[in-house]
C-alpha cells in the first residue's frame, strides 16, 4: 500500500470505520472548518511562542521520542477557545461510542498535545499509542484508545508527515518491529484529520527542511477507567472549565465516572460525589 484511505468529511460513519478497521488509520479531508484551523492555529502559535524545543527530561529514551527540534505542550483547554470545538468534535465522539463504549460506562481525553516538529527533526520511533496500557495491547483484543492527529498546517513528507504501518493493529505479533520502509506518509492538507486506532504502528516523519515547522495537534480518547497520559485537571482549572459544556468538564476528568442510568458505579470522585460537587464549584443539580 503507497498511501493510506482519504475519506470526505460528510462520508457515512460506516464508510470512516470501515476503512479505520481495514488499515487502522484512515484520513478524513477537510475535519475542521477553516475558520476554526485558523483560530485554533493563532492561538497555537502565541504558545508555541513561550516554548523551547525539545524536553528537560534527563531520560534518554524520553529524549529521542520527544525530539530535539520539537515543541510538545498540553493543557490546550486553558490556551484555546478553539481546542473546545475539536476535543467535541462530533465525528471523533461517534468514533469513539463506536469503538470505546463497549468496554466502558464512559470514556474521557487521553490527551490533547501539540506536536509541532521543527527543521531537520529526525524521524520518532516507531510505536503503538496502546502500549501506554501494554497489558491490556493484545493482539486480537479491543481498542482502549482511539486518536485524531490533526493538520494544523499542511502534512507532508517533506515536512514530517505521521508515518503508519497500515494493517499493523492486526497482527498476530506484537513484538515484531517493522522497518521505516514497510510505513506510508499521512499527506493531508491542513484542517485534515488522521483517524486511528491505539494498536496502528505509526510515528512522526522527518521534517526535512531548513526552516519551516509541522503544526499537528494530536487528540485522543481513552476508557474511563483507564488513567490518562495528561493530569488535565491540574491543567484547566474549574475557573476555565465551569465555562465549558458539560461533555467537556467530563472529558477533561471535571466530573465523575459513570453516567450510566440506574449504574451506581462512580471512579474519580471526592467524598463518594462529583467533583465539582464535592469542591463546591456547583450544586448536583446544576
Amino acid at each position: 500500500m503507497n498511501s493510506l484511505q482519504h475519506i470526505s468529511n460528510d462520508a457515512p460513519l460506516s464508510s470512516l470505520l470501515g476503512a479505520l478497521d481495514t488499515d487502522g488509520a484512515v484520513i478524513v479531508d477537510q475535519l475542521l472548518a477553516p475558520d476554526l484551523v485558523a483560530r485554533f492555529r493563532s492561538d497555537m502559535e502565541r504558545a508555541a511562542a513561550t516554548f523551547d524545543h525539545g524536553t528537560q527530561s534527563a531520560d534518554e529514551g524520553v529524549q529521542q521520542f520527544w525530539g530535539a527540534t520539537t515543541k510538545r505542550f498540553t493543557r490546550l483547554a486553558s490556551r484555546s477557545a478553539a481546542f473546545t470545538e475539536i476535543l467535541l468534535h462530533p465525528t471523533l465522539l461517534a468514533v469513539a461510542d463506536t469503538l470505546l463504549l463497549p468496554h466502558c460506562s464512559d470514556y474521557w481525553m487521553n490527551t490533547g498535545q501539540m506536536m509541532i516538529v521543527g527543521p531537520g527533526e529526525a524521524a520518532q520511533g516507531l510505536h503503538r499509542d496502546a502500549d501506554n496500557w501494554r497489558p491490556l495491547n493484545q493482539p486480537g483484543g479491543f481498542d482502549v484508545t482511539i486518536s485524531c492527529m490533526f493538520a494544523i498546517t499542511d502534512f507532508t513528507t517533506e515536512l514530517g508527515a505521521t508515518r503508519v504501518v497500515p494493517g499493523s493493529h492486526r497482527w498476530d505479533d506484537y513484538t515484531v518491529r517493522p522497518s521505516a520502509s514497510a510505513t506510508v506518509a499521512a499527506e493531508m492538507a491542513a484542517g485534515s484529520g488522521m483517524i486511528y486506532t491505539g494498536r496502528a504502528i505509526h510515528g512522526a516523519g522527518a521534517n526535512l527542511t531548513t526552516d519551516q515547522w509541522r503544526f499537528g495537534l494530536h487528540l485522543s480518547y481513552v476508557l474511563g477507567w483507564l488513567t490518562p497520559e495528561e493530569a488535565s485537571p491540574l491543567g484547566t482549572d474549574w475557573a476555565a472549565a465551569s465555562r465549558l459544556p458539560e461533555r467537556a468538564q467530563r472529558l477533561l476528568g471535571w466530573r465523575c465516572y459513570g453516567a450510566v442510568p440506574g449504574d451506581a458505579t462512580r471512579l474519580w470522585t471526592v467524598d463518594y460525589e462529583d467533583v465539582p460537587v464535592a469542591l463546591g464549584l456547583t450544586s448536583a443539580h446544576d
